[in-house]
C-alpha cells in the first residue's frame, strides 16, 4: 500500500481556508509553525528544551481551539499535549 501523501493544489487549500472561521485558520497556521519549531529544537541544551516546550504549548493551545470546531477533529495533532 502506498503511504505517500497526495499533494493538495493551492487553490483547494485556499478554498477550504475561505470556508473556515478565521480563528480556525489562525489555529491551523499556529499549529503548523509550532510543530515545525518543536521538531527543530531537539538539542540537549536547556534553552533548546525550553524552546521545544514553548512550541509544544503552542500546539496544545491550537489543538484546544481546533477541538471546538465540529467535524474538524482531524486538524488536531495527537500527542502534543
Amino acid at each position: 500500500m502506498n503511504t505517500n501523501p497526495i499533494p493538495v493544489p493551492d487553490a483547494v487549500t485556499a478554498l477550504k481556508a475561505a470556508l473556515l472561521p478565521q480563528y480556525v485558520v489562525d489555529a491551523v497556521r499556529t499549529q503548523a509553525d509550532a510543530v515545525r519549531e518543536a521538531v527543530s529544537h531537539r538539542g540537549l541544551s536547556i534553552e533548546a528544551q525550553a524552546d521545544r516546550e514553548d512550541a509544544l504549548a503552542a500546539v496544545a493551545r491550537a489543538n484546544k481551539a481546533l477541538a471546538t470546531v465540529p467535524a474538524r477533529g482531524s486538524l488536531v495533532v495527537r500527542g502534543a499535549a
